[in-house]
């Protein structure tokens, strides 16, 4: 078989998947219930790459007899085995107080504990060379019948360290995806807050100070319901000096450089940010040519093509050259109205809904410069009202954005110590580790 390392580090050994473990098969084929009662069944949908989703789970009429060894163990490494697309995602049951099987597309390894740490192995098989040796040589069969091979899975000879160094490379790793998952909870919250805020001061229901305006603050709109007082119905040709969108620098001879023009594509478009950390550039001429879609600090950039309609955000990058393409529309606000405000209100659900209509539902969707022209926005008369309320919500955004880019750099460390750890490119001192990990 393939080697996985060809020069292993001093000290480490190869130990065949096949003679260290004390149970590797295939889940079950689980008889259905048809009323959500039974034994849990475990199914490709339920493993994702961080975390075991027990709300995909579905269940099993339990027949009389199952063997022991098949219900899962803590620990137990579930591997998707079947279909492309999903075959090969890695996770470990952690669940001692469910009982639980797993389903016949899903493969369980149990290892030897006394050899191989099952969480050192987890790690290697979701690591870029563990994912890479199972393409290669435990795939069999073709497009979405392929299936992994228990006969070639049983035969990988896992590169090991010392059994406490597995244990604390292990624990380094184990350490990091805590931390991630403490921030990805953090954003949760922080984007319910964020949504809550968007749906009550956007639309007046509450004021910039926080309080709540009475029933006698609002004025009915035959078409757009309550609307507080002080606020009023525009088109969006009456708030804006432009509503444009970009080219394509491939129609206009240019391609893409390491450095000059940031070019900003619907890829780059997020909820309430524009992302930048994988940037493209467009030499300066293209600049020149273009001259309709240059972007200015303020702009609002909205994707109106494809599977990201409707995402917004404000261009803030202290960039001196940018333009974007024809997937963007770039509106540019008035003096007399806040960006930040429009954008927000252009995020909402009731918008997006009132923008959109149907099409959010096709990957062909698209909207187009008339109908921004002629959409109707409900905003406060006052300027100030406007900057207030996004000032509100950016608190709230910028916290969100912060948290993104600390689980950016922590998946990064993770992918730089999974590539070194696992390989032994670099030795971890198994006391100081476990002396650092025991006040974690």
């Amino acid at each position: 078989m393939k080697k996985v390392i060809e020069n292993l580090p001093i000290g480490w050994t190869e130990k065949q998947l096949k003679d260290n473990n004390t149970f590797m098969r295939r889940g079950k084929s689980p008889i259905y219930s048809e009323d959500d009662q039974g034994l849990f069944v475990v199914n490709q949908d339920c493993i994702r790459w961080n975390c075991v989703n027990l709300e995909k789970v579905k269940y099993h009429v339990v027949p009389n007899q199952i063997d022991d060894s098949f219900y899962l163990r803590e620990g137990d490494i579930l591997i998707n085995s079947t279909g492309t697309g999903t075959i090969g995602r890695v996770n470990q049951w952690s669940y001692s107080d469910v009982q639980a099987v797993a389903d016949s597309h899903v493969t369980v390894l149990r290892t030897t504990e006394d050899s191989i740490d099952s969480t050192y192995a987890r790690y290697f098989l979701t690591s870029e060379l563990g994912q890479r040796y199972l393409e290669s040589v435990c795939y069999t069969g073709s497009t979405n019948q392929i299936e992994l091979s228990k006969r070639y899975f049983s035969k990988l000879k896992l590169p090991c360290a010392p059994l406490p160094e597995q244990k604390a490379i292990a624990g380094i790793l184990s350490t990091v995806d805590e931390s991630i998952e403490a921030i990805e909870n953090s954003i949760l919250s922080a984007e319910c807050l964020k949504k809550s805020l968007m749906q009550n001061l956007l639309i007046g229901k509450l004021k910039p100070d926080w309080t709540w305006r009475k029933e006698d603050e609002f004025y009915n709109d035959d078409k757009l319901g309550k609307i507080p007082k002080g606020w009023s119905v525009v088109k969006g040709n009456i708030i804006t000096t432009k509503i444009a969108k970009g080219q394509s620098p491939k129609w206009q001879g240019f391609d893409y450089q390491s450095s000059g023009i940031l070019f900003i594509t619907s890829e780059n478009v997020r909820d309430g940010y524009i992302d930048v950390s994988k940037p493209k550039y467009l030499p300066i001429e293209f600049n020149n040519k273009i001259k309709n879609s240059q972007l200015i600090k303020g702009d609002i950039l909205i994707n109106i093509v494809g599977a990201s309609i409707g995402r917004c955000a404000v261009y803030d990058l202290n960039v001196k050259c940018a333009n974007t393409n024809q997937a963007v529309c770039v509106f540019r606000s008035n003096e007399g109205n806040d960006s930040k405000f429009l954008a927000y209100y252009l995020q909402t659900d009731k918008t997006q809904r009132r923008l959109l209509g149907s099409q959010v539902e096709t990957a062909r969707a698209n909207l187009s410069l008339s109908d921004f022209r002629k959409f109707k926005f409900v905003i406060p008369e006052s300027l100030t009202e406007q900057v207030l309320i996004a000032e509100n919500i950016d608190k709230v955004n910028n916290i969100v954005v912060s948290k993104n880019a600390k689980v950016k750099t922590l998946k990064s460390l993770k992918k730089s110590l999974m590539q070194n750890l696992l390989t032994g490119k670099v030795r971890v001192d198994v006391d100081k580790i476990n002396k650092l990990l025991d006040k974690a």
